[in-house]
C-alpha cells in the first residue's frame, strides 16, 4: 500500500510498516538507534522482530557485509549491498537488533558502523595499531 502525507512538499510516496508502530516516524526510530537507549531498543526489536521474523541467516549475512565493509554511509546503501536479497523492513529489524546487542552504532548522519570487534580483523589491526592513554 503506498500513501502519501498530507500537506508535505517533497516527501517520498513509500509506506514502511515497520514504523506503523511510531507513528508512521522515521525521525524518531532514528533517533532511538542514535541514542542506543536498551529499553526502547529492546521494545523495537521484540514488535519489529513479531512482524518482520528475520532468519538468523538473513542476520549473519547483514553481519558478514560490516565485517567486511566496517561501515555504510545509510541504510540504503547497506540494502543496495544486499542486491534485493532482503526487504527494507527485515533489514530494519536486524538493524534495531544489531544496535541492541553493541555490534553497530547508527551514527548522527545515519552512517552505520561496526563496532563489535569479535572476528573484525580490519578493527583489530586498527585496535593494535591504537596508542594506550
Amino acid at each position: 500500500m503506498l500513501t502519501k502525507a498530507v500537506g508535505t512538499k517533497g516527501t517520498s510516496s513509500h509506506y514502511d510498516p515497520s514504523f506503523r508502530s511510531y507513528d508512521v516516524d522515521r525521525n524518531k526510530f532514528l533517533s532511538i538507534l542514535i541514542r542506543r537507549q536498551k529499553k526502547e531498543l529492546d521494545k523495537i526489536v521484540a514488535e519489529l522482530a513479531e512482524k518482520n521474523n528475520p532468519t538468523l541467516l538473513s542476520i549473519k549475512k547483514v553481519e558478514n557485509l560490516f565485517i567486511e565493509h566496517t561501515e555504510f554511509d545509510s541504510r540504503t546503501h547497506l540494502l543496495r549491498q544486499l542486491n534485493g536479497s532482503m526487504k527494507a523492513t527485515v533489514l530494519n529489524t536486524i538493524i534495531a537488533h544489531l544496535v541492541s546487542e553493541n555490534k553497530i552504532v547508527v551514527n548522527d548522519d545515519h552512517s552505520l558502523t561496526w563496532v563489535d570487534s569479535q572476528g573484525n580483523i580490519r578493527l583489530n589491526e586498527e585496535f593494535g595499531k591504537a596508542v594506550s592513554l
